[in-house]
């Protein structure tokens, strides 16, 4: 009886792990995993695993770029279990003489404190990359289609605006060449970029292993651990108060960018009209408790505008979409207009719990 139990122990214990992959095999970094009423347990690693869902017989994946799953742990061979890509993309943009080009990105924002869930908010930002000036991005207003938070934070839309902004100043089309990784961001954080199979690169700095790339279906998914290339950035640079600050803080910043692979023979198009989604994960200590903040981004439409054309569109979506004006379900009846995949079940519990404490 004893072997008996020993044994049941031990398949329990091999059953609280999980790997995540992509329908190649492919490990999938960055998969919030809650419980069906959305506690956070954790996320999935650069290869995909997270290593406890800690005694949970159901678990919630969610990712930007798959489909939301709810999992029976105990059914799992071997604890993997395979996401399907969401049904999400762009049309190829049209090239015409303009100053800028416009990134409408729908925006939503999850702000954790400890496991709980703690605010929410959704909406379209619109940013404008003068070409003229290296691509440099500029927004006007934020545009809230609905907005559900605890304000026990202190947290609301503007926040995600922010993000945002600084998101964009990432992906200004600097990140890529050859759809690999630009020798320039490489030098700037000590990358080296090496193959690692079909369609799959590592990236490491001389600490370890830091990202991957993966293309896969027509798409590059770049996956880096930021907060480590950083660290290393501040070491190289002997930038003591930031890596005293990252320390205080336990600070972590991870993020995935999803981009559209190019035909040969659309080379004039800029890698930042090929951006279709990003993902983004901060994490820090607060005085409230461990802080998560989590953004997921999908680029709604993008097109060549001047700057009257640019005021214009931002006055039509703010007058659109009134600041909170919006119930969960007609932000979710917009979403559907919009073809954003919808949110998991346990995120919308979570949201939900939130309303009624609001």
């Amino acid at each position: 009886m004893l072997a008996a139990v020993a044994m049941m122990t031990a398949m329990s214990a091999i059953a609280q792990r999980i790997e995540v992959v992509d329908a190649e095999g492919n490990g999938i970094p960055l998969v919030s995993v809650t419980t069906e009423d959305g506690v956070f347990f954790g996320k999935t690693d650069l290869n995909g695993v997270l290593d406890d869902v800690k005694g949970a017989q159901k678990v919630g994946l969610s990712h930007v770029a798959y489909k939301p799953q709810l999992i029976t742990v105990a059914s799992l061979q071997g604890g993997r279990v395979t996401m399907e890509d969401a049904d999400f993309g762009l049309d190829e943009i049209v090239v015409k003489p303009k100053p800028y080009i416009v990134v409408e990105y729908y925006v939503r924002g999850f702000r954790y404190i400890g496991d709980s869930l703690r605010a929410y908010g959704a909406g379209i930002i619109p940013v404008a990359y003068d070409i003229r000036n290296g691509y440099k991005p500029k927004t006007r207003n934020v545009n809230s289609m609905g907005v559900y938070a605890n304000k026990a934070p202190g947290w609301h839309l503007a926040e995600i605006s922010n993000k945002t902004i600084e998101m964009c100043k990432r992906n200004n089309g600097s990140m890529t060449d050859k759809w690999v990784m630009a020798k320039k961001v490489q030098e700037e954080y000590g990358l080296s970029v090496t193959k690692d199979g079909a369609n799959r690169w590592q990236v490491t700095n001389p600490k370890g292993k830091v990202g991957q790339i993966v293309h896969n279906g027509g798409r590059s998914y770049a996956t880096l651990d930021a907060g480590r290339m950083q660290r290393y950035q501040d070491e190289l640079r002997s930038n003591q108060r930031l890596l005293k600050m990252r320390k205080e803080k336990d600070y972590a910043y991870e993020y995935v960018s999803i981009y559209r692979l190019p035909d040969d023979d659309d080379g004039d198009i800029p890698d930042l009209a090929r951006l279709v989604m990003s993902m983004h994960h901060w994490d820090q200590n607060s005085d409230k408790g461990r802080q998560r903040d989590i953004y997921y981004s999908y680029v709604v439409t993008h097109y060549y505008a001047d700057e009257a054309e640019f005021k214009a569109r931002s006055k039509e979506l703010n007058q659109g979409h009134p600041y909170s004006n919006m119930t969960l379900e007609e932000l979710q009846a917009c979403e559907r207009q919009h073809n954003i995949p919808a949110l998991s079940a346990s995120q919308l519990t979570a949201i939900q719990t939130l309303k009624k404490h609001y």
